[in-house]
């Protein structure tokens, strides 16, 4: 056997060994948690996200009606105007 072979061999024993502490003290299960945590933060960040955008909808949908309200109020206070200064005239 030359030194090649017995430092592969070496290095899967302890691959092995590792791999077996680590499921032994259940990391998989701690990551998979980590994750499932991870998932669902995200998730109600994006359902915030969602209502935040449709509030933000429904503050620009009202406050375009009311600019077109004033903008329609100030056509008649302008058309009131001219047609005073017409009769003034």
């Amino acid at each position: 056997m030359d030194y090649t072979s017995l430092a592969t061999l070496w290095a899967t024993i302890a691959l092995i060994i590792f791999l077996g502490v680590a499921v032994y003290i259940k990391v998989p299960g701690m990551i998979a948690k980590a994750l499932d945590a991870r998932a669902a933060r995200i998730s109600n960040e994006l359902d915030e996200a969602r209502r935040l955008r449709e509030e933000a909808q429904q503050l620009l949908g009202q406050y375009q009606r009311k600019r077109k309200e004033a903008e329609q109020e100030a056509a008649d206070i302008v058309a009131a105007a001219k047609r005073e200064a017409d009769m003034l005239a």
